[in-house]
């Protein structure tokens, strides 16, 4: 994907007219990371918007013990940095390159200025911030209600459907379980015994949900 593709293809930026798409283009560049490069941490000026062209991005908060929640994970098409970017306060989260990784980045000053002459971008911007307030809200939610089984089905289901068409989530048994807050120990127990049953297979930093299904009504049932 290149920067071009990137700024037509996203919601985002897709109402700009092919000048205007240049014009961001020529005031935004193109940064290469290694896996485990840190981009920005929680707290660091927000000076931008990041879009990923290539690779992934793992967006973490850290408690003061240590034990740390993946956020989100942004792939290929996906931006990322929208609050700091708008209040131009701290960082709200750790960003962290989890595969060799190419973004686009767009300064405060070249976006802000440019915001202020599209009205129709900024209304997209609040429905993606409100979008965003949802998935977060939901997963409070979840964490106060749901077991850890059922969290863990609905978050397999969802990695799932929005994956390869083989239904391979790519991440590691310690990541998914930091996407949840809970102990490797206690998710590789569920999927052991979810491997057991035909739901999933499970491999070295992958796993593949073999019955979609199953995850459906452990979800349904709560």
């Amino acid at each position: 994907m290149t920067p071009h593709d990137l700024f037509r293809q996203h919601p985002l930026l897709a109402v700009l007219r092919e000048e205007e798409t240049r014009e961001l283009l020529k005031q935004s560049h193109v940064q290469r990371l290694a896996a485990g490069d840190v981009v920005f941490r929680k707290d660091d000026p927000g000076d931008g918007l990041y879009g990923v062209l290539e690779g992934r991005i793992v967006v973490t908060v850290e408690s003061a013990e240590g034990k740390e929640l993946i956020l989100n994970m942004f792939g290929p098409g996906e931006f990322f940095g929208e609050i700091a970017l708008l209040d131009g306060k701290g960082r709200t989260a750790t960003a962290v390159a989890r595969d060799a990784s190419r973004l686009v980045f767009l300064s405060r000053a070249a976006f802000l200025p440019f915001l202020s002459q599209h009205h129709e971008t900024a209304v997209r911007i609040i429905a993606f911030l409100c979008e965003r307030l949802r998935r977060t809200t939901a997963l409070v939610e979840d964490s106060a209600f749901l077991s850890v089984a059922t969290r863990l089905a609905k978050q397999l289901a969802a990695l799932a459907a929005a994956g390869p068409d083989d239904a391979t989530v790519r991440l590691s048994q310690e990541e998914l379980a930091r996407t949840l807050g809970v102990t490797r120990e206690i998710v590789s127990r569920q999927l052991a015994i979810w491997r057991e049953a035909g739901v999933v297979e499970i491999g070295r930093g992958w796993i593949k949900v073999r019955d979609g299904e199953a995850l459906d009504r452990i979800v349904a049932g709560g």
